[in-house]
Formats: C-alpha cells, structure tokens, sequence
C-alpha cells in the first residue's frame, strides 16, 4: 500500500455518500437515454489520477444507448519510492475505451493504455526507454448533472500488458507473475461535459 492509498480511499467513500445522499433526496436526475438536445460527444476527465501524478483527458463518444467508445491522452508521471517498480515514469500514453451500460447507468469499462515510456529506475540509477500496454477494467455509474454535465463514479483494477525494455525490478521472464505483480487499484471518479 503506497501512501496515496488511504487519501484516494477516504476520497472516494466521501464522494461516494454525497452522490448517493443527493441521488436519493433528488438533486440529481437519472435518465436512462441522452436527453436528445444533448450531443453524442464528450470531455471527460479525472479528479483522481491528479493524486498519484497522471494527467488525462478524453474525447468519449456515444455510439448508442448502451456504448460508448473514447479515445484520448494521458501523461503519467507517477514515482514509486515504497514499492516495485522503484522509480519515475514519464509516460505519454494514448487511451482507448470501451464502456457499456448494462441497467440505467450502471456500466463496464475496459481500457488500454499503449505508452512511450522514459522510466527512470531507483533501483539502478538507468532510464529504460520503450513501448508498454495497460489495460484496466472498471465497473461503474454515471450521474447526470443537467443534460450538459455528468460525474462517473468507476472503481477498477489495472494492470500491465507488455514491456517493450523491462525495468530492472520487474520480472517478466514468468508472464503472469509480472501480471499478478503488477495489479493496481484504480479508485476513479469523472466529470464531463457534452460537447
């Protein structure tokens, strides 16, 4: 457990009881379609990954009433002193999603993140330099905020895919210990705006 664990956990229970208290006294409205004066595309962002250093924003689309892709960009810059990978990662990554509503607002999520990554190691003072894929898998609830705005309360789990030039502390000889290994949680909380 890194240090950024018990602040984003007390964050997210917090978020999580003001959207319920105000869903259930009615200050938020749910619609099970798009209002149709709303567009079919969106800017979404995180409040979350600010806290551990990774910077996105996403261009989403609403294929249907029940999918939605995205596509966007991310710039991680996350630094691991206590735990494995030891080190800095200066990231920019591409990311692509998959989102599919299965009642109401109620979703799934999956999404890739293929990166160039400068990772600099503290285990051996190197920078590595390569191609990686993440990928997570979130499940979550849109709130609609009006018909322009919404909030996405989606936790997940992540993990490693592919190292292209593997850091000195990661084993990826055993493919699924380096899986195993390297699964994250991913505490997410979005806002978005139809554009």
């Amino acid at each position: 457990m890194n240090k950024y664990t018990l602040p984003i956990a007390c964050l997210l229970m917090l978020l999580t009881c003001e959207v319920v208290r105000a869903h259930l006294s009615g200050t938020l409205q749910h619609s099970e379609s798009q209002d149709e004066e709303a567009s079919r595309w969106a800017l979404e962002t995180s409040l979350t990954f600010p806290m551990v250093r990774i910077y996105m924003a996403k261009m989403s689309y609403a294929q249907s009433e029940r999918t939605e892709l995205g596509i966007g960009f991310a710039f991680q810059n996350w630094k691991n002193t206590d735990q494995k990978p030891l080190g800095q990662s200066h990231a920019f990554t591409l990311l692509m999603s998959y989102r599919h509503y299965f009642w109401r607002n109620l979703h799934f999520e999956i999404e890739l993140w293929p990166a160039w990554n400068r990772f600099e190691s503290a285990f051996d003072g190197k920078t590595y330099r390569g191609f990686e894929l993440w990928s997570e898998y979130k499940i979550g609830y849109r709130f609609d905020l009006g018909t322009r705005f919404y909030a996405v309360l989606q936790p997940g789990m992540g993990h490693g895919v592919w190292i292209q030039n593997p850091w000195p502390d990661v084993d990826f000889n055993n493919y699924w210990e380096f899986v195993r290994d390297s699964v994250i949680f991913v505490p997410q909380v979005l806002v978005a705006v139809r554009l």
